[in-house]
């Protein structure tokens, strides 16, 4: 197994994050109709998750896709998880989103795409689905991570929050909105839903009696959706986000892109960010982007001249040039500040000599 996964990624015009590989597990819903069982071999499936750069030759996920999922001469890989690898995303910012689009929320509410974009909050989509093993947990764990962080939370050497009461200026609901859309026709709003419980509670703290709820998982009840719907609305609103995805023959499992979309709240694509580990800095500047001058501080606004997006690798790279002009101008400032400062001490003494001066000493 090792051999192939290494082989496919040399061939990879950018640098492969390493393959993490699953334990074999037994899959809830394996006889779900409209997908063929695969049968006794299907307790020996093995599940992966391919990561690498998405844009140059895009990132895809697969869970589980066979005895040999990575092809041989004798099995070779399946022509659909090819295609997403060698397509998985296709950047298209500037498009608008099909807001048109039907589909039905976790609560088994029909909702429409263009419900959750009020011209007001910029949205992420997540393109995910519900029983995913590996790869989907893999983005959800790095968006809670990234969340948590732009919002000031802190964490130990163990990994625990310091602090899960906070909650900064990047609050799901207020602020931003979380979408997630199942490219599974077969998930439903339970499994939506259950989904969303899910990770509600890794924003809570524990307490005496369980967990408790924290401002940032209210938060994100309210602000992250998960969506359902007909296998041609959701091909629909991926094609028009750039994302590529392909069930898995004899599977229930799917070959994806790993990458989060950031939209304007008009429904235009701007920014697109692939992995899934979001560094604070990228996820908060593709935020405050996507709002398109709406929210961010002075800070980010700071960030903005000194850091350009660089779209073949879904990142923002320092801009030398500004830095140097950034650094340029804060020195003029400090040395106008300092020789005005001289000059008005300077001011000020004379005039004191000058009073002292000019007193008479009182009269014997």
């Amino acid at each position: 197994m090792p051999g192939p996964i290494t082989q496919l990624n040399a061939e990879r015009a950018m640098p492969a994050i390493e393959s993490p590989i699953s334990t074999p597990r037994p899959r809830a819903g394996a006889d779900r109709p409209g997908r063929p069982r695969w049968g006794s071999a299907r307790g020996l499936a093995c599940g992966i998750a391919l990561l690498a750069g998405v844009f140059a030759s895009s990132a895809f996920g697969q869970s589980r896709v066979g005895p040999n999922p990575l092809g041989n001469a004798a099995a070779p890989m399946p022509p659909e998880v090819v295609a997403v690898a060698e397509n998985g995303v296709e950047q298209k910012i500037g498009n608008i989103l099909p807001l048109g689009t039907p589909f039905v929320d976790q609560n088994g509410k029909p909702v429409k795409l263009g419900d959750y974009f009020d011209g007001d909050k910029p949205v992420i989509l997540e393109f995910a689905y519900y029983d995913c093993p590996l790869l989907c947990p893999m983005m959800m764990s790095g968006i809670i991570d990234a969340t948590q962080r732009v919002n000031g939370i802190e964490f130990n050497d163990m990994g625990q929050a310091v602090n899960p009461e906070a909650s900064g200026d990047w609050l799901p609901g207020r602020d931003f909105v979380l979408l997630t859309i199942s490219i599974n026709p077969d998930d439903n709003p339970v499994s939506a839903l259950q989904k969303q419980d899910e990770l509600v509670q890794r924003f809570m703290r524990p307490g005496d009696d369980g967990f408790e709820a924290t401002p940032l998982s209210e938060a994100v009840r309210e602000g992250w959706h998960f969506l359902t719907g007909r296998e041609v609305d959701i091909k629909w609103a991926a094609d028009a986000a750039g994302f590529n995805y392909a069930a898995v023959p004899q599977t229930n499992d799917f070959a994806h892109a790993a990458v989060l979309t950031f939209v304007s709240p008009d429904g235009e694509i701007t920014r697109y960010l692939p992995g899934h580990v979001y560094p604070q800095r990228d996820f908060r500047m593709a935020l405050v982007e996507a709002s398109q001058g709406k929210q961010g501080s002075f800070f980010d606004m700071i960030l903005q001249l000194c850091y350009n997006y660089d779209d073949s690798a879904g990142t923002y790279t320092a801009d030398a040039l500004a830095l140097m002009k950034l650094g340029g101008a804060v020195t003029l400032v400090t040395l106008i500040a300092i020789i005005g400062g001289m000059f008005y001490f300077e001011s000020r003494r004379r005039g004191r000599l000058s009073d002292d001066a000019g007193v008479e000493p009182d009269a014997a």
